[in-house]
């Protein structure tokens, strides 16, 4: 996994890319990528669980726009999408996780599927901010410093 992790990095994908203190079972990975804010990736392997956290600020739970985003990360697990874009539910499944008006993005990987796991989150996180940028540019501008044009 952190391989997986440091060969983005390597391709200059991610920025800035590093291993912080391991807290409990969860391993911590912060990077920059997206964005100019610093992004938080942990990470539990006795369980499977990525969890990007509070990777969209500002966005409280009974809003539209988190509807919207839910349902989209909803239908990543939709059959009828190509495999590069789908997130296979037999081995892993995602969803949005509102907490204190921000959002996380979780990914929970099979057993034997982590590194499945990790690619599909960083394509499944790369895909919600296309996402918010072609039907929310609004909220990419005013928290991701986006441009207008």
């Amino acid at each position: 996994m952190r391989a997986k992790l440091q060969a983005y990095a390597d391709r200059g994908v991610f920025r800035g890319f590093s291993e912080q203190r391991k807290v409990g079972a969860s391993h911590r990975f912060r990077f920059s990528w997206l964005g100019t804010r610093p992004l938080m990736l942990s990470y539990v392997p006795e369980t499977g669980t990525f969890i990007f956290r509070a990777v969209l600020p500002s966005m409280p739970a009974r809003s539209p726009l988190y509807r919207d985003l839910d349902a989209f990360v909803a239908g990543r697990a939709d059959p009828k999408l190509p495999d590069h874009r789908r997130v296979d539910g037999r081995r892993a499944k995602a969803r949005t996780v509102p907490r204190r008006g921000d959002v996380s993005l979780e990914l929970v990987a099979t057993r034997n599927h982590h590194e499945y796991g990790v690619q599909k989150l960083v394509n499944l996180v790369h895909e919600v901010f296309l996402h918010l940028h072609a039907y929310h540019p609004e909220y990419m501008w005013e928290h991701f410093d986006a441009p207008q044009e």
